[in-house]
């Protein structure tokens, strides 16, 4: 099998402070697109070679972040240093033939601004609690891509934005790669392995419910 290069691409996990908690904002991907149609992301998209514009490589995918913010969303983020905090990183299975190595960002949702969806690729968007997207996926009515729903899943563990800004500066970042494979009664199980290493990160893993490539059950 010849594996598609992983293009760099940036997302933007962009959360509110509300009465009681916070919520984060997801987009619904058109049913035309090629890649996840139909289900649930993060704003974001691919590192134009415009986006590298100091020696650092992250810099690159913070401007991306904030420009595919902008684009996406109509939402103009602050691009000082420590505005965007890098929360996760990864990278798009061997087996799809659009892949990419997305690093996640924290940012927060600045006031008196409104996010909306001014892009064709997204149809739909909504904010939403870390706990009821969780529970609107597990539902069948939020589709989610295994790194969007692991995200989630890592922001419902904390009580605040507060909480997660401090999380992620203390988190390690390793390229999180879901790799799928067989178990011995043949039932389908994934690994998550370190992209660039291949150590197991986590190991038999539920193969996700939907395909990335149709948004569909698997």
């Amino acid at each position: 099998m010849e594996i598609a290069e992983a293009w760099p691409a940036a997302t933007v996990i962009l959360l509110r402070e509300v009465e009681g908690g916070f919520e984060t904002f997801l987009m619904r991907r058109s049913k035309t697109m090629r890649f996840a149609p139909g289900m649930y992301v993060f704003p974001g998209g691919r590192v134009d070679d415009a986006d590298f514009t100091g020696d650092e490589l992250i810099t690159g995918y913070i401007n991306c972040a904030v420009r595919e913010v902008l684009e996406e969303t109509g939402v103009t983020l602050p691009n000082e240093t420590g505005d965007l905090v890098l929360a996760d990183h990864w990278v798009t299975p061997e087996f799809v033939p659009s892949r990419y190595s997305a690093r996640f960002f924290l940012a927060r949702m600045p006031e008196a601004q409104t996010a909306t969806s001014l892009s064709t690729e997204t149809d739909l968007v909504t904010w939403l609690s870390p706990a009821a997207a969780l529970t609107e996926s597990a539902a069948g009515r939020l589709p989610l891509l295994l790194p969007t729903l692991m995200v989630l899943q890592w922001l419902a563990e904390h009580d605040s934005g507060h909480d997660i800004f401090a999380a992620a500066r203390n988190r390690e970042i390793r390229p999180k790669l879901p790799r799928p494979s067989f178990a011995a009664d043949g039932t389908e199980v994934w690994a998550i392995v370190d992209a660039d290493t291949g150590e197991i990160l986590l190991d038999n893993q539920p193969a996700p419910k939907l395909s990335e490539l149709t948004g569909l059950h698997r």
